[in-house]
């Protein structure tokens, strides 16, 4: 139930994160690879990892779910990540 939540959240609320973070620092999408376009990619899944890891350690009660979250989140987030990242260096391969 963790990890489908992990999932859904990521899924709904990541690319949103993400673009508010390049408009906020004007990173360019096109080319991608400086170090802000990484680190709008980059900030929300390590915060979520942070919290997931740090709430996994310190609550026994909650580490079934706060470990499937974390790793549904994060594994939905890096499969994101790696489909943006495609699609903003796509004019590369023409």
């Amino acid at each position: 139930m963790g990890a489908l939540a992990g999932i859904l959240v990521c899924a709904v609320g990541y690319w949103r994160l993400v673009f508010a973070l390049r408009n906020a620092w004007d990173v360019p999408a096109f080319p991608p690879g400086n170090g802000l376009y990484w680190l709008a990619w980059g900030l929300p899944l390590g915060a979520v990892a942070t919290i997931g890891t740090t709430v996994f350690v310190t609550w026994q009660g909650a580490r079934p779910a706060a470990g499937g979250f974390t790793a549904g989140c994060l594994f939905m987030g890096l499969a994101m990540c790696a489909f943006g990242y495609s699609v903003d260096s796509m004019p590369y391969y023409r």
